[in-house]
């Protein structure tokens, strides 16, 4: 991974956060991004081992930001070799107890955010990848693709979205030398799942997996840094399930 420029989206917490320590430990170039948390952002690029880091701002949903973060990328280090779509936003929206204005509301955030913006962040970045000889790209779906997500059933659509994305843009760009993966976690302990890994839900949460824990935000990262090494294209189009066992019955 020695000098190989990876760009991690929703890098200001979480697993995106962690990532990036993985991958600068590797001795990456990393560019942070995020949307609205710029101090942490920037707090968590200069902890990270070695130099030449960076952060980038802007909101996936606007196609004039996504533009903005290639541009600023591109700039500082010409390339991308590693594109991970990790940033996401999850909105409980139940259909049988908010009103029509809601459930379009949760629904295009949930999209743009989870879908359609990492939709287009692979396009402009493809294009710099299929100049440059290659590249990979990891998207970030979810255990509820397969489960399904009966109060945010928008959240489950967009990671079952993203998994048919990743795998069609497999097939499309393996001539280009482009490798296409997916890691789909079940429950990690970030601050977006805190909420559900406290009260009466926590025990029945970890006891959907039979190591009786969710996972942590570190073996999420291990897995993205291997899809990003040498040696893992055969494995483009594969959806690793990093959840402990916990979608067996």
């Amino acid at each position: 991974m020695k000098d190989q420029v990876v760009l991690i989206t929703g890098a200001s917490g979480g697993i995106g956060s962690v990532m990036a320590a993985q991958f600068a430990d590797a001795d990456a170039k990393v560019i942070l991004h995020y949307n609205s948390q710029q101090e942490r952002a920037t707090s968590i690029c200069a902890k990270l081992k070695g130099k030449g880091h960076i952060t980038v701002g802007g909101d996936l949903a606007n196609p004039n930001a996504i533009d903005k973060i290639v541009e600023q990328a591109l700039s500082a280090f010409g390339r991308i070799d590693v594109l991970i779509n990790n940033a996401g936003t999850y909105i409980e929206h139940p259909i049988d107890k908010i009103n029509f204005d809601e459930w379009q509301s949760a629904w295009n955030k949930t999209i743009n955010t989870n879908l359609i913006g990492p939709s287009n962040l692979i396009f402009k970045v493809v294009k710099e990848m299929i100049k440059q000889g290659g590249g990979k790209i990891i998207n970030i779906s979810s255990r509820g693709a397969f489960r399904g997500e009966p109060t945010a059933p928008a959240y489950g659509a967009s990671k079952s979205g993203l998994n048919a994305m990743g795998q069609s843009l497999a097939i499309a760009l393996a001539p280009h030398n482009i490798f296409v993966y997916t890691i789909a976690p079940g429950f990690v302990e970030t601050a977006m799942a805190r909420p559900y890994l406290t009260g009466e839900r926590k025990e029945k949460i970890l006891n959907q997996s039979p190591l009786g824990r969710v996972a942590k935000p570190e073996e999420i990262a291990k897995t993205a840094v291997f899809l990003a090494s040498k040696g893992t294209d055969f494995l483009t189009g594969c959806i690793i399930d990093v959840n402990g066992a916990s979608y067996l019955r």
